[in-house]
């Protein structure tokens, strides 16, 4: 008897529980369905970029971004780079302006306008960003 019929239709749930982490564990993607929104994405970016408020203010002063270990790997100057996020020049950048930086840039990255961003577009922006380097 051939056992390989059902042998491969006993895999087909394995590869599925194999799969499904990888297209679920798009980062920032709170509701799992493969793909980020304008919300999560700038949850997502609030959340990294006040990793550097290192007081617990809920906003990032100069003193605190520059300290962060990204500035010291940043292509320019870290000062005039929170200058230009910080849009209210309240010395600070906050809660609001990163979600407008975040509206900003998730309008740039979702190519085809459905208001979402998938794998396949930041992947296609990190190609992008790789070839102009």
């Amino acid at each position: 008897m051939d056992f390989r019929p059902r042998l491969r239709l006993a895999l087909i749930p394995l590869a599925l529980l194999i799969a499904w982490p990888a297209v679920a564990a798009m980062k920032g993607d709170t509701d799992g369905d493969g793909k980020l929104s304008l919300t999560e994405f700038q949850a997502m970016t609030r959340k990294q970029m006040l990793r550097a408020d290192t007081n617990g203010d809920g906003k990032v002063s100069l003193d605190e971004w520059k300290a962060r270990p990204a500035s010291a790997k940043m292509k320019g100057d870290p000062e005039k780079m929170f200058k230009r996020l910080d849009t209210n020049g309240d010395g600070f950048i906050d809660g609001n302006e990163i979600d407008a930086l975040a509206k900003k840039r998730f309008e740039r990255l979702d190519t085809n306008g459905d208001g979402f961003l998938t794998q396949d577009e930041l992947d296609a922006r990190k190609a992008a960003k790789n070839a102009n380097d």
